[in-house]
C-alpha cells in the first residue's frame, strides 16, 4: 500500500510541474508597459529600504508620464528615519521637487514617536492618520500597496 501512495506522490508531483513554464521577455515587457498613462499609484511604507524602492519605482512612473499620480504615505519607523537620516531627507525632498512625487507623512506615527511635524521637510505634508488616508486613496481608485 505504502508504494502505491509513493507512486502515486510522485505522479502527482511529475504531472504539476509540466505545467509551469517561465514568463519570457516579451511577456515580461508587456506587464511593464501595461501601466496607464493617467494612473493613479500609491504606496503604505514603514521601512526605509521600502521608501528608497518606492522612490525609484515613482520617478520611473513619472519618467513614462508626468501625468501619473504617485503618492508614498509614510507610516511607523521610517517617519524617525526621516528625520535623523539627512541623506534620506535629502532623496524625498529632491524627489518631490524634480519628480512630482506626493509624500505625506502620518500624523499618529509622529504622535506615537513624540516627533514635532515642524521637523520635517515643508515638502512632507501630514496627513492626521496616514492609514485613513491610504484607505481614502484606494476609495478614490488609486492602485495600493502596503509594505
Amino acid at each position: 500500500m505504502k508504494s502505491y501512495i509513493s507512486i502515486f506522490m510522485l505522479y502527482m508531483l511529475l504531472g504539476a510541474t509540466t505545467n509551469i513554464h517561465a514568463q519570457t521577455a516579451g511577456e515580461i515587457h508587456k506587464t511593464e508597459q501595461a501601466i496607464k498613462q493617467d494612473g493613479k499609484y500609491a504606496l503604505l511604507v514603514m521601512k526605509p529600504q521600502h521608501l528608497k524602492a518606492g522612490i525609484l519605482s515613482g520617478e520611473n512612473f513619472k519618467m513614462r508620464n508626468k501625468g501619473i499620480d504617485f503618492q508614498i504615505v509614510l507610516c511607523g519607523e521610517v517617519v524617525k528615519e526621516l528625520l535623523q537620516d539627512k541623506s534620506l531627507q535629502k532623496l524625498v525632498v529632491n524627489t518631490v521637487k524634480n519628480h512630482g512625487l506626493k509624500i505625506l507623512v502620518c500624523g499618529l506615527s509622529l504622535q506615537q514617536l513624540g516627533i514635532d511635524k515642524s521637523l520635517l521637510p515643508v515638502e512632507t505634508p501630514v496627513t492626521d492618520n496616514g492609514l485613513i488616508y491610504f484607505f481614502g486613496l484606494e476609495e478614490q481608485g488609486y492602485k495600493t500597496i502596503a509594505l
